[in-house]
Formats: C-alpha cells, structure tokens, sequence
C-alpha cells in the first residue's frame, strides 16, 4: 500500500486512476507479478501483489515513481515535493488465514472510507470482476483468490462474495494499513 503525502488525494479523477492502472500494468508485465486483488481510494491504494520473481521494491520505485512525475507535471506540482508518502508499505503473506483476511479487508476499504455503501459500487477496485460483474483488468488475476473458495467459477464467486460481506463491518479491525494500530490487529494474528 501507499498513501498520498500528508494523506493529500492521488487519485482526483478518472484519468489519475486509468494513469495509474495503466503503469500498474505495464509494471506487472516487466516484473511478472501476479495482482491477486486490488482497490485504488483518492488517497491511497491496496495491491495484494503474488511475487514469482521478486522485484517489488524496484517495481514499486517505477509505479509509484512514473505515476508521481506523471501526475505532479500534469498538475504543475513539478519540484514542489513527493505525492507518495515515503515507501511503500508491504506485508508479507505467510498465511492462508491472513491472506484471507486480506481478501475481505482490501474490496470494503471504501465502504469503510464512506466513499459507497457496498463493495460492488465502486469501479476502482478487483471486487466487480472477481464476483463477475465486469471483466478484469490486464493486470488483474481474481481466479488465483477464487481458488481458495472452490473450484467450481461460479460457486467460487459467491462464496468469495460471502466471505468479503462478513469482512464489512466497519468497526472491525484494520490489517494492513497505516492507521493507528493497524500494525497491533497484525501482530495479534501472526
């Protein structure tokens, strides 16, 4: 994950998200990862990335580095300091239990950021191809989390969808982020 400097918006609009997308992609192609799930918010952003070569922190470099010249010429913020905040944040996935997680927290990051009320409503994150309302991004392999529910596609999506709306209470627990105690739910489990 990474978030905007001094949480300031990195995605104002459909164009900053297809920008990014399309780096995501062409980064994910050169360092032959596999986007397990994915979800952009206007301030940060969630990559659940299967690693078969290694490469991340020089892919991060190049996604969130070309992503930032892009966006700060774009908006005459050339010099004026960093979009990203600091590095990347990472977790490693060392478990089915915590990668399960995962897979519900990242699809309701913006229903717990009040943006919609329901996974399925927001358009910039892996939830709408995964349950199969729309087909997925380049990038995006949502039958490697599908695996984990069943083999059968079809039965797979729905548990997937079960199992992503029993992740949906906002009170909840927060995995992976850079919110305050984040990093405490993370210790707990491991």
């Amino acid at each position: 994950m990474s978030r905007g400097n001094y949480r300031r918006t990195i995605f104002p609009d459909t164009d900053h998200a297809e920008r990014y997308l399309f780096l995501l992609n062409r980064v994910t192609a050169r360092r032959k990862w596999i986007i397990v799930d994915w979800c952009l918010i206007p301030n940060h952003y969630h990559l659940v990335i299967q690693l078969t070569d290694g490469g991340l922190s020089d892919g991060m470099r190049e996604l969130n580095g070309c992503y930032s010249r892009w966006s700060n010429a774009l908006n005459g913020l050339t010099g004026t300091g960093h979009l990203v905040r600091n590095r990347f944040k990472s977790v490693p996935v060392e478990d089915d239990p915590y990668l399960l997680r995962l897979l519900q927290y990242v699809p309701n990051n913006p229903v717990r950021a009040g943006l919609v009320t329901a996974p399925d409503e927001w358009t910039w994150s892996g939830f709408r191809a995964a349950v199969g309302l729309e087909y997925p991004r380049a990038f995006h392999r949502p039958s490697v989390a599908l695996a984990f529910f069943d083999n059968d596609p079809g039965r797979a999506r729905d548990l997937y969808r079960r199992h992503v709306e029993l992740g949906a209470d906002p009170n909840g627990p927060v995995p992976w982020s850079d919110q305050e105690g984040g990093d405490a739910w993370l210790d707990r489990q491991t």
